[in-house]
């Protein structure tokens, strides 16, 4: 069990994410505008969804709040729960399936959606084969693929040497995925490193870091500082406008080398689309 699997529950208790969730998830409404512009989305599926820290099932939102109708497909009952409530607080909406599967079957007709994503949740797919047929089979015009970047620097650092066949599972995994979506008919229209912000992947917040390595005091200070509090579901219901303004200070880097990118970024993601 990975420390995302352990921990998502406490992010429905206190919505506070940490400034890397918040940072990312602005960065991903970015290439959510060009895709949606680029192909006229009216229609989106997620799944999985569960594969990140911060608020399960909130990714999609985005989507709702600019017109397309969102679905998203997770295989936890207890936090299709939560995410329900948290969905209905924005007053944005969304459609909630409970998947209790690999997610290689799904219960949707040939080609429901516009759009078929996932990020940073492939890790949950057993078998890409099949996972893949699957999503070409509901989609019409684009999937959009959002993984860990493999190559960063910081997580080879933290997983070590067991870290390392890790992280050689999941590159191996990661690289089969042009040449199975080419066997399927479709190809790579764009791919790249997105999500390059001046602070390290250390895949916690900060204040956690900080208690980890034995500076609780100062952790909580940090922590109980309002301008330190970042919640997306304060952007999204209204109650906290600028915040995209405050994180995105922090997006310098996004159009580095993509040399350093290759090295820095946290994600990498895929645009595929029909041959």
């Amino acid at each position: 069990m990975t420390f995302i699997d352990n921990n998502w529950k406490q992010y429905f208790e206190d919505f506070y994410e940490g400034l890397g969730t918040t940072y990312e998830r602005f960065i991903l409404h970015q290439y959510f505008e060009k895709i949606k512009e680029a192909y006229s989305i009216e229609n989106v599926l997620e799944v999985p969804s569960f594969g990140m820290t911060g608020i399960s099932g909130i990714n999609s939102m985005w989507w709702s709040l600019h017109g397309p109708r969102a679905t998203i497909v997770d295989d936890n009952a207890e936090r299709i729960e939560q995410i329900k409530k948290v969905w209905k607080e924005t007053g944005l909406k969304a459609d909630l399936v409970l998947q209790n599967n690999s997610h290689t079957t799904l219960p949707f007709s040939d080609k429901s959606f516009d759009l078929s994503w996932n990020f940073a949740a492939l890790h949950s797919v057993s078998d890409f084969q099949q996972f893949f047929a699957e999503l070409i089979r509901v989609t019409k015009k684009v999937i959009f693929i959002c993984a860990p970047n493999e190559n960063n620097i910081c997580r080879l650092i933290r997983y070590g040497l067991r870290g390392c066949e890790l992280s050689k599972e999941h590159s191996t995994r990661l690289r089969t995925l042009p040449g199975i979506m080419s066997d399927l008919g479709w190809h790579i229209g764009e791919q790249g490193y997105f999500d390059v912000p001046p602070w390290p992947d250390i895949a916690m917040k900060k204040e956690d870091l900080l208690q980890k390595i034995g500076l609780c005091r100062f952790a909580k200070i940090l922590e109980s500082k309002e301008e330190n509090r970042y919640s997306m579901l304060d952007y999204f219901n209204g109650k906290e406008p600028a915040l995209e303004k405050r994180v995105l200070k922090w997006s310098f880097l996004e159009h580095s080398p993509q040399m350093l990118k290759k090295y820095w970024a946290h994600h990498r993601y895929f645009v595929f689309v029909p041959r």
